[in-house]
Formats: structure tokens, C-alpha cells, sequence
């Protein structure tokens, strides 16, 4: 019997990795005659490439360039490539975990690092490029990243601006005579699992700012900032972009790639399934086991269970779902290609008791799960079911 194992992070407690692993032990203990096959979960954010590369490397190449972080500093990072592809993960170079928490600063952070993969890919023949652009520090709205690829942002006096939020209400004009020509010939797939749009109440600046070092006094300005450089863009590309969802995904890096590179946006997992083959490889396997850290209603709305669950569904293949913990309004996935869910914790106890102990309780969920699935099987071959 063969198991693709696939669960997401238990946030704050047990990495994608981790949960895979400890559901392999347990399957090899209850089934010991089984082959698993696991697969690490990630969004678009950091561990996006991971999780494609795998163990193995899936057929792509490691890239590794030099680049910069958030504040322009020179780092190392890489991006995959395969033939004419590359996946390139904005936390590799413009990500939050790149900066230390004093450091976090949106008005002076950049994407210009994530344009200089863009730009290397793209020199080097790629022409098709998924960009996961989860996890970022940055609220400069992509024109860091879109210098990086030649095109100028100029104020009022025709003076070139730098890349970084507190320019963008400075911005008068877009110049695209020194943009790299090949920009035109490549198709750009944006990894994005958030429906903001680039600017209001729900845009990037007041959802996300605040975490990546926004008082209230940056966020009023880098709103402002914002809306007028939304305004400049619309002037640029002909029509309006205000109601467009994921434009402002990752500080506004959505409207940039969605702008200047015509980029498409995709379900994060999606993309991630796709890149790892996943439904060929379910053509060979009997169950899938898949997990979160909480599983609830938001689970039914492209998230991670909804995505590998739709993808079952079509092929057949059974899929069990054991979450750290499950909400409400979780019965549609039923209907949607689960076949049945579990929660780590089946008792009353402290959320810090919970992730304290969340390896613990997750073996013991796993073998729940594992011991009725052997009941199951053993009742169906002695023909009692």
C-alpha cells in the first residue's frame, strides 16, 4: 500500500518536515509493508523552494547568486531552475526573516534582492517563472524589485527615485526605456494565496504593515504613498487596478509583477502540486495523508487540505486529514474529497500545553487514525463489510 504524505506546518510548533516524518514512523509501525512517499507544504512564502526541491531535487538546479535583503545588504540566495523554468521565493531575498525586529522598518525596506533574481532568470534564457512572494518585509509596492529590472520611477523633477516605501508618494512618473526587452517573451506565475487588494482598510499596508515595523504615523504615510502610486500605475497600464485581489500581497509586489510583467495569479498550492507532479504520482498511491496546524471553515477556501483534497478527488484516492485542531464548519470538506479528519487534541488542555507537546499528541492522533484505517481494511477482507 502506497501513502503520499503531505501536511503543512503545525505553526509554531512542528515544521512541514517534521509532521511528515513523524506520520511516516507511524505508518511504517502500523503498516509495515507500506511505501510512503512524503511531500513538504509550503505557500509561496519561506520554504516554498524547499519543498520543491525536496530530497531528491525534482530535476531542478540550484541557482545561487548574489543579492541583497531587505535594507540592500549583500547576501547569498538561490532559485530553482528546470530547462526554460525558474521558481524564485521572495523570502530568499526580500523576506522578514532576513532582518532583525529592530531593523523592521517599511518605509526603507526593499524588494530590489527579489527583482535580482527576476532579472538573472531571465538573462539566463528562463521563460516561464513562478514567484512565491509570501513572508516579505517590505511595503515599497514592487518598485524595488521592477528597478532591479530596469525601469525607472522618477518624481516630479524627473529625478530617478529609489526603490523603497516612503517613494512612492514621490513617484510622477514610470519609465520603461531601460527595461529588459526579454520581459515581454516571459510568462510570470505569481504564487499568492491572499485576496488584498493594494490599497484601503483590507489592502497592503494596513493588513501587513504592521508586523513588518508600521506605527500608525508610517502606515497613514505609506497609504498615502500608496494610493497615489496605485494611481500612476492604472495612468501606466490604461486601466484601473483598485478592485483587482492580490495586487497587494507582499507589500505590494502583487501589482508590480501583475503591472509590469502581466503576472497570473495562483493558488500557492496549486502551483506547488503542480511543480512536484503530484497528480501523476497519484495514479500509483492508495491514501494521502494530509494536516495543519488548525483546520477550520478558511480550510474550504484554497487553502492547503482544499487543494490536495480537490486534486484527490479526481483520481479517486482517499484522503485522511490529522490537524493539530479542528474548528467549525469543517463537514463541507467532505464533499470536497476528504474522507475523514482527526485533531491532534481530543481532551481539554492549555494551548501551551499544546504546542509544547504538540509531537507527542500528534503520534498519538496518528495512530488513532492508522489503527480504525487497519480495522476498516481487515473488516473489508474477511467480507464483513
Amino acid at each position: 500500500m502506497k501513502f503520499i504524505i503531505a501536511s503543512d506546518s503545525f505553526k509554531g510548533s512542528l515544521s512541514s518536515n517534521q509532521v511528515n516524518n513523524i506520520i511516516e514512523s507511524k505508518v511504517k509501525e502500523i503498516f509495515p509493508k507500506s511505501f510512503c512517499e512524503k511531500m513538504l507544504i509550503a505557500d509561496g512564502g519561506e520554504g516554498t523552494l524547499e519543498a520543491i526541491y525536496g530530497e531528491s531535487g525534482n530535476g531542478y538546479d540550484k541557482i545561487v547568486i548574489d543579492t541583497v535583503n531587505p535594507l540592500g545588504k549583500k547576501i547569498d540566495g538561490y532559485y530553482l531552475r528546470k530547462g526554460n523554468i525558474a521558481v524564485i521565493e521572495m523570502a530568499q531575498a526580500s523576506g522578514l526573516t532576513l532582518i532583525d525586529e529592530k531593523e523592521k522598518n517599511p518605509m526603507i525596506t526593499t524588494s530590489f534582492g527579489t527583482g535580482i533574481f527576476i532579472k538573472h532568470a531571465i538573462e539566463n534564457g528562463c521563460t516561464k517563472i513562478y514567484i512565491g512572494i509570501g513572508g516579505s518585509a517590505t511595503n515599497d509596492g514592487g518598485i524595488g524589485a521592477m528597478i532591479a529590472l530596469g525601469y525607472r520611477f522618477l518624481d516630479s523633477e524627473g529625478n530617478e527615485l529609489s526603490g523603497i516605501g516612503e517613494n512612492l508618494e514621490k513617484i510622477a512618473t514610470i519609465d520603461d526605456t531601460f527595461a529588459i526587452k526579454e520581459i515581454s517573451e516571459v510568462e510570470t506565475i505569481v504564487m499568492c494565496d491572499v485576496t488584498n487588494t493594494l490599497t484601503g482598510e483590507k489592502g497592503a499596508t494596513y493588513v501587513y504593515g504592521p508586523q513588518k515595523g508600521g506605527t500608525e504615523e508610517k502606515l497613514e504615510k505609506l497609504e498615502k504613498g500608496m494610493i497615489s502610486y496605485r494611481k500612476i500605475l492604472e495612468e501606466y497600464l490604461g486601466h484601473s487596478i483598485e478592485e483587482i485581489e492580490g495586487l497587494g500581497a507582499a507589500g505590494g509586489l502583487g501589482a508590480a509583477l501583475y503591472g509590469f510583467l502581466n503576472g497570473k495569479m495562483q493558488s500557492g498550492i496549486d502551483v506547488l502540486l503542480e511543480l512536484n507532479n503530484f497528480e501523476e504520482k497519484l495514479d500509483s498511491t492508495d491514501i494521502v495523508i494530509t494536516g495543519e496546524g488548525k483546520t477550520d471553515y478558511q480550510s474550504a477556501c484554497g487553502k492547503v487540505i482544499y487543494g490536495i483534497a480537490r486534486k484527490c478527488k479526481k483520481y479517486n484516492v482517499p484522503v485522511l486529514v490529522i490537524s493539530g485542531s479542528l474548528g467549525e464548519e469543517i463537514n463541507q470538506l467532505y464533499s470536497m474529497g476528504v474522507s475523514g479528519m482527526e485533531a491532534s487534541v481530543c481532551n481539554i488542555i492549555s494551548l501551551n500545553n499544546a504546542m509544547d507537546n504538540a509531537e507527542k499528541y500528534l503520534c498519538y492522533a496518528v495512530e488513532r487514525v492508522l489503527r480504525v484505517l487497519k480495522t476498516g481494511m481487515e473488516l473489508v477482507q474477511n467480507e464483513k463489510i
